[in-house]
């Protein structure tokens, strides 16, 4: 009887969160699609204005500012989300954010003192100091950003938060624009490109605490004790600490990945301009735009994580293989007409789009990523959520030690296209072992007809549909069209056919 209560309150709550969370989650998915398509335009402005250099010299510092946020924020932004839930107060909030400035402002000041040690002796590129500095300054702000979104977070509020990545975007793109138009030159340096990141942190963090600060006037409660007792920030620390060190780990690897890659171009035989443009043409080009339609495996892997967390107690847990085994036949059905959109239309317009060759080669490459990065992306959600955060953590450093044995061996043999074959088989091994082990877990049985074989037959159907519509409509009825207009068209076309075909498959089985 005790089991029984249990399992209808439990499934209560689970229905009471469903629709919030469902809700959320397409709240985000709308402000990611959003946001890469700004994202989009500001590496195509990068790459006008600064050349392929410019954005492979932006690309070499990123894990240096990830490091940084690591270091100041990850896992402190976290505990705002845990220790804010049960309360609208804003005294978690403003702990954590004391200690997070604090951090932030300290090695913002080391970066702003060693910039030039560390660009001309660590990432052995003078050019990269000024970008170094400028993402310094905006190492605070992004902080800030972070924690207040995750207050928003923990109160079941997305849009503002969602919507602040937007402002982001506009803000930093506005900036270049802006820039580019006042001192009226055709190409600015990279340094100059990116202040925008200055300006864009600055206002995202603003208008996600204007609301706040109008809230705490109108509610009291909010603001009646913000100062925590050393035994809390005590609480805080421990709680984040385990979350810093691993994001921190993680960083330190990808930071030599990237310092790694133009080295050993180099000693393959390119120079240093060329080595630095592969490596951004890879990373901030075609890389980006694989990764496109993480944006709806990312909203996926929010509702997934608080359902398996449910579902692995013991009352729910008959219906965890369940949710695994549809989780993993819709990330394999997502990944697999993700390779055939991208061999057929989506590497041709990113080429168009960044005035890159080489970009059709490296995405139509990339693209055999798709099913498996789809599937490490979900499978993260069910480990984290079946409590195995440890498990999470030791496939990544895995991952992150493939692909830098690739830099080592295929890169000097095959050069940038062997980067490429060793983030391909990372995320392959990856995928790999988060199956391997919740399969064993669960007992659960592969189906590989209902996850590869039905998945692959209606992208082949709806790829050759998509070919034949556009031959006729373009063939016979609209005689003159852009290759632009061909191939958003035919894109579009494919994945309304795989979509009706999809759900036309799957509405015998029960939804997920």
């Amino acid at each position: 009887m005790l089991i029984s209560l249990s399992a209808v309150s439990a499934m209560n709550n689970k229905l009471s969160l469903k629709g919030g969370i469902f809700k959320s989650a397409i709240i985000l998915t709308i402000a990611g699609v959003l946001s890469k398509l700004l994202g989009f335009y500001f590496r195509i402005l990068l790459t006008n204005y600064t050349g392929a250099a410019g954005v492979g010299l932006f690309q070499m510092c990123i894990p240096l500012i990830a490091l940084a946020f690591a270091v100041c924020c990850s896992g402190f932004s976290v505990a705002v989300s845990k220790y804010s839930a049960s309360s609208p107060s804003l005294k978690w909030l403003f702990c954590v954010l004391k200690i997070t400035i604090s951090l932030s402002i300290a090695v913002m000041l080391l970066f702003l003192i060693f910039s030039d040690f560390i660009a001309n002796h660590i990432f052995m590129e003078s050019r990269c100091e000024g970008i170094i500095r400028i993402t310094a300054i905006s190492l605070p702000f992004m902080c800030i950003h972070n924690c207040l979104s995750n207050y928003y977070y923990s109160q079941k509020e997305s849009f503002l938060p969602a919507s602040s990545q937007l402002v982001e975007q506009l803000v930093r793109i506005g900036t270049i624009i802006l820039y580019v138009r006042i001192k009226n030159v055709s190409t600015i340096s990279i340094a100059d490109a990116v202040t925008g990141n200055i300006f864009g942190e600055f206002a995202a963090a603003t208008y996600c605490a204007i609301p706040l600060f109008f809230r705490s006037i109108h509610n009291k409660s909010m603001t009646q004790k913000l100062s925590c007792s050393l035994r809390e920030y005590r609480y805080i620390v421990k709680y984040a600490f385990p979350i810093n060190a691993n994001q921190t780990v993680l960083h330190l690897l990808e930071g030599a990945e990237a310092i790694l890659i133009p080295a050993i171009l180099c000693m393959h035989g390119l120079s240093k301009d060329d080595a630095i443009s592969q490596f951004g043409i890879l990373t901030g080009m075609a890389l980006p735009l694989v990764l496109f339609p993480c944006t709806a495996a990312n909203s996926f892997a929010l509702m997934l994580l608080p359902k398996v967390s449910d579902e692995s107690s013991n009352v729910l847990s008959d219906h965890l293989a369940v949710t695994v085994k549809r989780t993993v036949s819709m990330c394999l059905s997502l990944g697999i007409i993700s390779i055939f959109l991208f061999i057929n239309y989506g590497a041709r317009l990113g080429a168009m789009m960044f005035h890159e060759d080489s970009v059709y080669i490296y995405t139509c490459i990339l693209s055999w990523l798709c099913p498996f990065l789809y599937l490490k992306i979900s499978l993260t959600s069910v480990t984290n959520g079946m409590g195995h955060t440890a498990l999470t953590f030791i496939i990544n450093i895995t991952g992150i030690i493939i692909r830098l044995a690739c830099v080592f061996l295929l890169i000097p043999k095959l050069g940038i296209t062997g980067y490429l074959y060793g983030v391909l088989i990372s995320n392959i091994c990856m995928s790999l072992l988060y199956i391997f082990n919740i399969y064993k877990k669960l007992n659960i049985q592969p189906d590989p007809f209902g996850s590869i074989i039905v998945p692959l037959c209606i992208a082949v159907i709806s790829i050759f549909s998509s070919r034949i519509i556009c031959r006729i409509v373009f063939g016979l009825i609209i005689k003159e069209a852009e290759e632009y207009t061909l191939l958003l068209t035919g894109a579009a076309i494919c994945c309304i056919v795989y979509i009706i075909l999809f759900i036309h498959e799957q509405s015998e089985q029960r939804p997920l």
